[in-house]
């Protein structure tokens, strides 16, 4: 599996977070992405609904999914990190390897960073 993630929003320091199959077989994503914050304690509330395991996104080799990180902006409450961690929803069956991606200028403001569910299309996942 690849991740990564690209700044979307500067003004919100909200990023779109996109993962690969890079695998032989197919898989699924399921649910909301598990994101940390560097060496900060917590993690990204999930924000909207996600669809039910009847619903999973199947990725077969080489197709992607995505989901919004909504940054805050700089309130004075909270730190700048410069990568994140993910891992995935223990009800999906892809590996729950930890994953890292480097996000330059993340702010990271108490209670107001959220992660969207997983969806196949990138401004979808971008405009919860």
């Amino acid at each position: 599996m690849k991740f990564t993630a690209t700044l979307a929003e500067p003004t919100t320091s909200s990023y779109l977070l996109k993962i690969t199959n890079k695998g032989t077989k197919a898989c699924r994503a399921l649910g909301h992405p598990i994101v940390t914050f560097g060496d900060l304690a917590g993690r990204a509330t999930e924000r909207g609904t996600a669809p039910g395991i009847e619903d999973a996104i199947r990725l077969d080799p080489g197709e992607s999914a995505y989901a919004g990180l909504m940054g805050g902006a700089n309130d004075g409450k909270g730190k700048t990190v410069n990568s994140i961690g993910l891992t995935m929803n223990t009800e999906s069956d892809l590996e729950q390897t930890p994953l890292k991606a480097s996000t330059p200028g993340l702010y990271v403001s108490p209670d107001k960073n959220s992660v969207t569910a997983w969806m196949v299309n990138a401004e979808d996942a971008l405009s919860l």
